[in-house]
């Protein structure tokens, strides 16, 4: 699931065309540079699509009998 998470996040980062135009993640000043035109809306949107894919291969690993 971190993994999914941490590839939807990097891919978020360079297929989101308008980033940073919500509001500011709370972490100011001390946000990797991954995140730094991630908002709100983009870090809730990216880590919802990892989960979706965290799901998927969870479940799909899981119906092949490697989990």
């Amino acid at each position: 699931m971190i993994s999914c998470n941490l590839f939807a996040i990097i891919v978020g980062r360079f297929a989101i065309k308008n980033a940073g135009v919500g509001p500011d993640l709370p972490a100011g000043e001390s946000k990797p540079d991954i995140l730094r035109k991630f908002g709100f809306a983009e870090l809730l949107a990216t880590t919802s699509f990892g989960h979706i894919l965290g799901a998927g291969f969870i479940l799909g690993l899981a119906n092949a009998g490697i989990l």
